[in-house]
């Protein structure tokens, strides 16, 4: 068997989703059992055939010892236990090895790479753009939780498409938010739990394969959304705070789970970045992130409207399709196909790519109440 063959499985597609009055702790410990089967239905002294110099026996080690350390940091939150189950999971990712990236897909994204974001603003008139930015700290009372979240510690997110942050924010009406364009300006080293592209080498699957239990206890579907206490976040969270501990690491890279990929005829790459701030300060914004980062202008669709009407712009069949390499087709009415370069929102990321990108402003404390 190939590792593309064994990820090709179903037991891989994301992401997760629970029955209605199914336990989440017995629901991921279970999907979490079902993968060490999977592996240990492979051959002890056998190897995948595209990767002959990793053992089947020492990946199955590796990954028992991983999802017992995720079980126990499960439990010990269960269990009021905070600190215990933070230990848990860095002991699962340190454990019997000399450096963390061993088992972790750890990439470099480039700069000059084109991120977006978007915020509720039904207003006409453009919010300024460091409101695009992390929650400042002195607004941090304002963090909520979120998969990928501190309690009380900002973070910036970030969509790698108009179209991911759109559905981060439960498809808002278009006239209902604004946004921006951010350009990285240095390299930004995250921890990517996305699935992997096609055509990747297998050393490169590998990484995703050691990676797995953490994709899968980060990706199930929450149930109950109106719930203080979210379980679904649990390890997304321990793992951000593991990521603050690491002066290595930016951030994580995570693949939405408001897109059923099981039946949606979208086809691409639909992928988050966090990136936790890197200091701890009384106001204002993290310089250190700042500094990786310029931004555009704000604009909006009901602005866009109101400067061109409904637009009499052609584009080419080729500028049309390579508007954004990530997204192949989206799926914006069920069993149709469209390319994104057609939709409103991909014409709204078409505006943001023309626009010139500058230093993010310094902000003195915007008290400017806000809808992250």
């Amino acid at each position: 068997m190939t590792l593309t063959d064994f990820l090709a499985q179903e037991h891989f597609l994301l992401p997760k989703y629970q029955s209605p009055k199914q336990d989440f702790k017995l629901f991921i410990f279970k999907l979490l059992d079902v993968f060490v089967e999977k592996l240990s239905q492979l051959e002890p002294e056998g190897y995948f055939e595209d990767m002959p110099e990793f053992s089947i026996s020492l990946i199955r080690e590796r990954q028992i010892q991983l999802v017992s350390r995720i079980k126990e940091a499960i439990d010990s939150s269960y269990d009021g236990r905070p600190s215990k189950a933070y230990n848990a999971l860095d002991k699962g990712l340190m454990n019997n090895l000399k450096d963390f990236s061993e088992v972790l897909n750890i990439i470099d994204i480039p700069a000059e790479t084109n991120f977006y974001r978007i915020r509720i603003h039904k207003e006409n008139y453009p919010l300024p753009n460091d409101n695009f930015f992390h929650i400042p700290f002195n607004l941090r009372g304002k963090v909520k939780t979120q998969r990928f979240s501190i309690p009380g510690f900002p973070s910036l997110y970030l969509g790698n498409s108009i179209y991911v942050c759109w559905e981060e924010l439960k498809r808002p009406n278009t006239s209902d938010f604004q946004a921006v364009r951010l350009k990285s300006t240095t390299t930004i080293k995250i921890i990517d739990l996305s699935p992997p592209p096609e055509g990747l080498i297998p050393r490169q699957l590998y990484r995703y394969l050691m990676t797995w239990p953490l994709v899968l206890a980060s990706s199930v579907k929450v149930r109950e959304h109106e719930d203080a206490f979210k379980p679904e976040y649990i390890i997304p969270q321990l793992l951000l705070q593991w990521v603050r501990e690491k002066q290595e690491v930016d951030g994580i890279a995570y693949q939405t789970t408001n897109i059923d990929y099981r039946t949606s005829l979208s086809e691409g790459r639909f992928t988050n970045i966090v990136l936790p701030v890197k200091e701890n300060k009384i106001r204002g914004l993290c310089e250190v992130l700042k500094s990786k980062f310029e931004i555009t202008d704000v604009i909006s669709h009901q602005l866009s409207q109101l400067a061109f009407g409904s637009g009499n712009f052609t584009y080419t069949h080729d500028e049309i399709n390579s508007l954004n390499s990530n997204i192949k087709y989206i799926e914006f009415i069920k069993g149709k196909k469209s390319i994104y370069g057609y939709s409103i929102l991909g014409d709204l990321e078409r505006q943001l790519n023309s626009m010139v990108t500058e230093r993010i402003p310094n902000q003195e404390a915007n008290e400017m109440p806000r809808s992250d």
